[in-house]
């Protein structure tokens, strides 16, 4: 059940994402599940395009979402590996994936804390995939271009 204190929270967390320029990013309301979730296409520098997936928990704000990336899939290694494999892998900043969808590691939860804006979540879903596109290029893992996801911005 959620609260009317988390729907509000919700509703604030879309408007934010349009006002600090992540508009490709929505927050979406499932009325016949009663669940919220995130999503949207985001685009590299190099004109990749991969889908964010945000998993907004019934705690929210105060248990960590999960990000995936939904599309394309599968998403390979540059030696041709599926990513998902991984599974926990702190040289490529991943979790357990579902689905074959890789979940981005951006805050550890005892990291996680209540004021921590969703667009921030997306703002590191972004990095990721950037130094994802790096490690494709060069084969170096994803910890050498961003040296931590657990941080702050």
């Amino acid at each position: 059940m959620w609260t009317t204190e988390q729907h509000q929270r919700l509703a604030l967390e879309h408007r934010l994402l349009q006002q600090e320029g992540f508009g490709q990013f929505s927050i979406y309301w499932d009325q016949n599940n009663a669940t919220y979730h995130g999503e949207g296409v985001a685009t590299t520098n190099s004109g990749g395009k991969y889908t964010l997936y945000l998993v907004i928990p019934n705690n929210f704000p105060y248990e960590r979402p999960s990000l995936y990336i939904t599309a394309p899939l599968p998403l390979l290694t540059y030696y041709g590996r599926s990513l998902s494999d991984l599974g926990y892998s702190h040289d490529m900043h991943t979790l357990p994936s579902s689905n074959g969808c890789i979940q981005i590691c951006h805050w550890r939860d005892a990291r996680w804390h209540s004021s921590i804006l969703l667009h921030k979540v997306f703002l590191k879903g972004m990095i990721w995939l950037e130094a994802y596109e790096q490690h494709l290029a060069t084969g170096r893992p994803l910890a050498e271009f961003v040296s931590t996801m657990a941080g702050t911005l």
